[in-house]
């Protein structure tokens, strides 16, 4: 059987045109939320495999699994009507890198350490390639350990096997930066359709399609509707605001902006091109599911969507990710179906991405990696459990220009930078777009929180000085 794991990366609340809508507070279930028969698999985890599918860069609002959003995902929706949908699913970091690596291992990224591309030497003079420490396993190393034959087809970039990804593999594309689907997809399904009845396998399939630094195709100009500015909508147009941003960064505690150098105007044009390749994204995963059902695949499998991050069109001043810990850039699209499974689960409550390989681990009967953050949303969806795991946290040291960590606590969000030690307190159920901090005026709530992530971060041990005056020069790609 064939577990598949799709990773829906990128999104955001509500787009820079739109009044943000805040999040529905949910409501206790009672009893089981899925029939455990359906989730309960380590009898027959002989059978299945796994194929996880990581659609970098989609924001969560751009989906339509909310109907309080546009809807431009036919297949993704689809999906969504036989799968437990996490509505309010939260990422470990705001970046490829790092939050890939803390679903890959269920570790917050400073405890995997891969919190960047680039890392000190040991004798912290300079900066080398990051890779993950051998001493961390991945849960796809647990599961190849315990049978599955790994295959991977990625965009490479934030998932390359340098950093550690490939571990568990014995088949790992990364041969085009910010890649599509279009380019990992044929080999992905010539791989499956070459093993599907052979062995159990472990696919993960990747692809950059709404990336910022990923292009429309050829012959798709961008929609321009009643905009008039000079902008095109293309990657090195992207990839010269992402740096100008990162130019404010000049002070501890100051944040990316390019303040009057875009418009909003400009921002609704971004987001718009954006919506166009959400959409070609939407078909090109659509077609490796009609791929699957075809096979007989989907049959017998679980299949897992989630995001790595989101993006921001302007909502805090920049656009782009990895910069800021803002909610556009950390509430991301999380789902699963089970097989058998032959109806829509809508799950209100906040929960981890880093939750996501112990909790298919926990279906599999699969042995769970020792000493890891993440822990298994079954309990939860059996009912057994009155709330999902926590804490609820987030993290961001991008390309080492900020050192941001959140805390996240019912309807309450703290913001703390390292770098300053400067704190921001947001309601993000009346506030979703966290404009309104509330530091000052709910002092006491700010202050506990604040004791509450200083806490783990000591037990992180976290060092923020390790890595001061060392942020990484502009790039052009990265």
């Amino acid at each position: 059987m064939l577990l598949v794991l799709l990773a829906l990366a990128c999104t955001a609340p509500s787009p820079p045109a739109a009044e943000p809508v805040a999040t529905p507070t949910p409501a206790p279930t009672p009893g089981p939320r899925l029939d455990p028969a359906l989730m309960d698999l380590a009898a027959r985890a002989d059978d299945v495999d796994i194929v996880l599918i990581s659609m970098d860069c989609l924001r969560y609002d751009r989906t339509g699994l909310d109907p309080r959003f546009p809807a431009r995902t036919p297949n993704l929706r689809a999906f969504a009507e036989q799968s437990v949908v996490f509505h309010d699913a939260m990422s470990a970091s705001s970046w490829t890198v790092p939050s890939h690596m803390a679903v890959w291992t269920a570790r917050w990224p400073t405890r995997h350490g891969l919190v960047n591309k680039l890392m000190p030497d040991p004798t912290g003079t300079r900066l080398v390639d990051a890779t993950l420490r051998e001493d961390i396993p991945t849960y796809p190393q647990a599961f190849a350990a315990r049978g599955w034959v790994g295959a991977a087809f990625t965009g490479d970039a934030g998932v390359s096997a340098r950093f550690g990804y490939g571990r568990g593999f014995s088949t790992f594309l990364d041969d085009r930066k910010f890649g599509g689907m279009d380019h990992s997809g044929p080999p992905a399904r010539a791989w499956l359709a070459e093993h599907a009845a052979k062995e159990r396998m472990l696919l993960f399939f990747h692809g950059y399609d709404v990336h910022g630094q990923a292009p429309l195709p050829d012959g798709v100009t961008p929609t321009r509707g009643g905009y008039t500015g000079p902008l095109d909508g293309g990657i090195a147009e992207q990839a010269k605001y992402r740096e100008l941003a990162l130019t404010a960064i000049k002070n501890p505690g100051d944040a990316a902006s390019l303040g009057t150098a875009l418009t909003p105007e400009d921002g609704a044009f971004l987001l718009g091109v954006y919506d166009q390749k959400v959409e070609i994204a939407d078909a090109r995963m659509g077609a490796l599911l009609a791929d699957l059902k075809a096979s007989g695949v989907w049959d017998r499998s679980i299949v897992a969507l989630m995001s790595d991050h989101g993006e921001e069109f302007l909502e805090h001043g920049a656009i782009d990710h990895g910069y800021s810990i803002y909610q556009e850039q950390l509430h991301v699209p999380l789902m699963i179906h089970f097989p058998g499974q032959a109806s829509r689960v809508d799950v209100a409550e906040t929960v981890r991405t880093l939750d996501l390989f112990p909790t298919l681990a926990d279906a599999l009967g699969v042995p769970q990696i020792p000493d890891v953050d993440g822990r298994s949303l079954l309990p939860f969806l059996r009912g057994e459990t009155p709330t999902p795991p926590g804490p609820l946290l987030a993290e961001s040291d991008y390309r080492l220009y900020v050192h941001l960590r959140a805390l996240r606590k019912g309807d309450h969000k703290l913001i703390l930078d390292l770098s300053d030690g400067g704190v921001q307190l947001f309601d993000v159920r009346k506030d979703p777009g966290e404009t309104q901090d509330l530091s000052t005026s709910d002092p006491r709530r700010a202050y506990e929180m604040e004791q509450e992530l200083r806490a783990e971060l000591l037990r992180w041990q976290t060092d923020p000085s390790r890595f001061l005056g060392r942020a990484e020069a502009p790039i052009p790609v990265y």
